[in-house]
């Protein structure tokens, strides 16, 4: 029964992975992946990420994704008003049997304002290649069963041509950030939120299918929204999060708290004592998985880790196993020194 809930599952995914682009449990690592708007939107002038997930391992090959980002900001100082942000994001999505994967390289650029002291807006475009692929060699078919076993030399009397594909792809986006430093030197109630909005496959790239045909990629529209929150000389701090994507006949919606304890605040503009804080809390995705989360920030290097707890349908052949998620980020200054007036995102 298992084995039989487990080939369904294989065949509702593969029909709604032509709908749904990649995922992350824990989205908020690689920002220009959901909004182009958000390249150069932090607190420093470079920061890296990379994020690796592995989902479904528990009845069939698993899904594997990984996603490095790297982003900075340019022509950023106190006396410009305005600043411009780009950041390179690559990322390979394999699964299944057949390794069917994809891989894309994008690059986003976007221009930020600054409203006032507090605010700021900003708009991005993303360019990107992608390509496709598939190992149709690791397939089984019915006739190559002689009997007694398979037999990967005979025939597979079947009429298909599986052909690698690629393609080109657009996307822009918006986005409003708010930010103010602590209150006083001994206080640490910073306070930082976004809200934005972005539209992918501006142009709905065609793509083609592995029996003859094409069909064209969806849409996506994404939303998201974030805020980091502490009151007074609390070391507290609160981090609720929110993303929501709709593709086609797909969609996503994602929400999330944090509880971020500051055990060592580090020196407030020197840098000569390192900075430490840990966070706990999870994510929903709604009709999906329920996913507990870590991070650890160190100076200017934190480590996050989340295990997707399955809720769908497919619990009964998963066992709630859905998959674990592990990131590691570096930022440039360090994110502990209150030295900035400007609002950031993270």
């Amino acid at each position: 029964m298992r084995g039989i809930i487990a080939i369904i599952a294989a065949v509702f995914m593969s029909f709604n992975g032509k709908a749904q682009d990649v995922h992350f449990t824990m989205f908020h690592v690689a920002p220009t992946v959901i909004n182009p708007a958000a390249a150069g939107v932090f607190d420093g002038t470079f920061r890296a990420a990379a994020n690796f997930k592995t989902q479904w391992g528990s009845i069939s090959n698993p899904y594997n994704t990984f996603s490095f980002t790297g982003e900075g900001a340019l022509f950023k100082n106190k006396g410009r008003n305005a600043h411009m942000g780009v950041a390179l994001n690559a990322y390979r999505d394999v699964a299944g049997t057949t390794n069917f994967g994809t891989t894309k390289i994008n690059l986003s650029v976007s221009s930020i304002l600054y409203m006032n002291d507090n605010n700021t807006a900003s708009i991005g475009l993303t360019g990107g290649w992608a390509q496709r692929t598939i190992a149709p060699g690791n397939l089984q078919w019915d006739s190559q069963f002689d009997g007694q076993a398979y037999d990967p030399f005979l025939p597979t009397n079947e009429n298909y041509a599986f052909e690698n594909s690629s393609h080109f792809d657009f996307s822009a986006g918006a986005m409003w950030a708010y930010g103010t430093s602590a209150s006083n030197i001994a206080s640490f109630n910073k306070t930082t939120a976004h809200v934005g909005f972005a539209y992918h496959h501006l142009a709905r790239p065609e793509l083609r299918s592995y029996y003859g045909s094409s069909e064209k990629l969806y849409s996506r529209i994404a939303i998201h929204a974030d805020l980091h929150y502490a009151s007074g000389y609390s070391k507290l701090g609160l981090r609720p999060r929110l993303t929501a994507f709709f593709q086609g006949p797909a969609r996503e919606i994602n929400i999330g708290m944090m509880f971020r304890y500051l055990i060592n605040e580090g020196s407030k503009y020197t840098g000569n004592v390192q900075g430490f804080a840990i966070s706990a809390g999870g994510y929903y995705r709604i009709g999906d998985a329920i996913s507990p989360s870590i991070e650890i920030e160190l100076a200017g290097f934190s480590l996050g880790y989340a295990y997707d707890l399955n809720t769908s349908g497919l619990t009964v052949a998963s066992r709630g196993r859905g998959g674990s998620e592990i990131y590691l980020k570096f930022q440039n200054p360090n994110p502990f020194f209150r030295f900035s007036r400007r609002p950031s995102i993270r």
